[in-house]
């Protein structure tokens, strides 16, 4: 169980916030870890408050962006620096459980999986407020309507990271499907994907944050799926159910996020 894990996490414009993500690994149960963190051209005091963490602390190595590149490019700088043998994802405003690491090194080695997510409490300045838990054996039909992973919770075999690219950058990924495009490409691999069934990160999510996806959004969100139902060879009988982004846009936006909200907090939660 000594397996040495490698934590990347692109940080931008993240000064209230980062501290408190980067201490949260620090606690970690499991100590054989390094963090890699790339500031992707902050204007703020992101960099300064990495460097002074990065100063104390010998596992963690910090790299900087002289412009902003976007997320794909760089996990993939950060990537190039990794010697673990798992790569775990992790946000700059999200915080993990004490035991999170522990956890999914602990899954990992006794699945015959190839990357392991988990679930995730959501809260805001405000608090927890809901919950969110996918399933625990996604298929490759997943990506029709949803993704196997909340991102910032998934562990990965490094070499089978490496064996698909890393993360591509392209006019989609762009857009913040980067993690989307990283698991067509595990799926049409043959790769198998789990999901603890607990939760391992809070994951910082305001109530409205579903509502604010743009027409623009939607629609790029319907292409990638449609793409993806042709790469993964879906039975065309359910690709209909890709066009499902194009439906929420005719959902008025308060009814659309009383629904998200009362969907996350179906599930029980705890007060941090």
């Amino acid at each position: 169980m000594n397996k040495k894990v490698s934590i990347i996490m692109g940080i931008y414009n993240c000064e209230q916030v980062l501290a408190e993500s980067i201490e949260s690994i620090e606690k970690q149960t499991y100590v054989n870890w390094e963090l890699i963190m790339c500031d992707d051209g902050s204007v703020d005091r992101t960099y300064e408050i990495a460097e002074r963490y990065a100063q104390n602390n010998g596992r963690i190595k910090l790299l900087k962006n002289k412009q902003n590149k976007g997320l794909a490019q760089t996990l993939n700088y950060c990537l190039q620096h990794c010697t673990g043998d798992y790569i775990m994802r992790h946000d700059g405003d999200d915080i993990m459980l004490e035991n999170r690491i522990e956890k999914q090194v602990n899954y990992m080695s006794v699945h015959a999986c190839d990357a392991a997510g988990g679930g995730a409490y959501l809260f805001d300045d405000n608090g927890v407020w809901g919950e969110r838990q996918l399933n625990k054996k996604p298929g490759k039909e997943v990506m029709i309507t949803g993704t196997p992973f909340i991102h910032p919770t998934v562990i990965m075999k490094h070499d089978r990271l490496l064996e698909v690219g890393g993360y591509s950058d392209n006019q989609f990924t762009k857009q913040r499907l980067e993690d989307y495009d990283l698991w067509l490409k595990f799926y049409e691999k043959g790769f198998i994907l789990e999901n603890m069934e607990e939760p391992l990160i809070y994951f910082r999510e305001d109530q409205d944050s579903y509502t604010r996806k743009s027409r623009r959004f939607r629609l790029t969100e319907t292409k990638v799926r449609l793409n993806a139902c042709k790469r993964l060879k879906i039975p065309y009988i359910k690709r209909f159910l890709a066009f499902k982004p194009l439906l929420v846009m005719l959902i008025p936006k308060n009814t659309l996020r009383k629904y998200h909200i009362l969907q996350a907090s179906q599930k029980s939660y705890h007060t941090r």
